[in-house]
């Protein structure tokens, strides 16, 4: 018996932070995901975790199966945290790996786990669709967060994801505009932990409900948007908001001040991908921005599904 699920990385376009608190986020599903592969093996009382990246192996773990205590590993922080998040799953489903069956997983993830690009939140989903239990729940329980990245794991298609009091309220969208050759996403080098982003946030953030409101209008115009200078309006008010409320520098002003497109943060601010607009030839935005310091770039179709 073999058993196979897949979820899709993410990236958040419009919404960050304040998608915390109910503002109506535009978040993107990648091309690039993860795979968790099951297998019954031999050992009733173990499950042996294999874990790959795009480069080969990421790290190695032997579980117990009772309470998941970590047997033997070569990564013991990624095996606690791993520990942790199969600990939850049982909690939410008493009857998860109880049954004296061992088993063999491999998972293989598409993208550097450096990226930002959901390697947490794409594992959460299969874990979730393994153990039959709510992948929002689970999350709630191990990383916390809006759950807009667990949205984007399961969805096809770019969406809108919302906060309501009846739970998370999703939209799937058609967005493929005439100007997407011209949008990049390029790789600034630096991890961005979304549990650290969120706490700080909360902890010195001053916004109201007008603020709500203006993101989630921006949110709605930037999907039904024609034109890439409409696009990039959009884009520079998000910074603008956002900028005031972090009472932080936006990372044009930061890394592109002399750049002529728009530059936005992706997802918490000072690290991770930004979505950068250009009008240049594609070799020729490349090689700018490699002189940057920037050489990783996806052109928009080559992440976006």
């Amino acid at each position: 018996m073999q058993k196979m699920w897949y979820s899709h990385g993410k990236l958040l376009l419009s919404g960050e932070y304040l998608v915390m608190e109910g503002a109506k986020a535009f978040a993107l599903p990648l091309k690039q995901g993860q795979n968790l592969l099951l297998e019954k093996s031999a050992d009733t009382s173990r499950l042996s975790w294999n874990a790959f990246q795009r480069d080969g192996n990421w790290f190695k773990a032997v579980f117990e199966t009772e309470k998941f205590a970590v047997v033997e590993t070569d990564n013991q922080k990624l095996a606690g945290n791993l520990s942790r998040i199969l600990q939850a799953a049982r909690q939410l489903s008493k009857s998860f790996l109880t049954d004296g069956i061992g088993f063999s997983v491999e998972t293989n993830l598409d993208f550097n786990p450096e990226f930002g690009f959901g390697s947490s939140s794409t594992l959460i989903s299969n874990l979730a669709w393994w153990a039959d239990v709510s992948p929002f729940e689970l999350l709630r329980l191990t990383f916390g967060g809006s759950g807009y990245d667990i949205a984007c794991a399961r969805i096809d298609s770019p969406l809108f994801y919302q906060l309501t009091d009846n739970g998370p309220r999703i939209e799937e969208l058609n967005f493929k505009p005439d100007f997407r050759n011209q949008v990049y996403f390029v790789y600034l080098g630096k991890k961005q932990k979304s549990t650290e982003s969120i706490k700080s946030f909360k902890s010195s953030a001053v916004f109201g409900k007008e603020d709500v409101e203006t993101i989630t209008h921006i949110s709605e115009q930037l999907v039904v948007t024609k034109s890439l200078q409409d696009f990039e309006h959009l884009l520079n008010e998000h910074e603008k908001v956002m900028a005031a409320i972090l009472k932080r520098p936006t990372v044009k002003s930061q890394l592109f001040s002399d750049y002529q497109g728009t530059v936005k943060s992706l997802g918490g601010w000072g690290g991770d991908f930004v979505l950068v607009t250009s009008n240049k030839p594609d070799s020729d935005f490349r090689s700018d921005m490699k002189k940057r310091g920037f050489p990783i770039v996806f052109a928009y179709d080559e992440l976006v599904l």
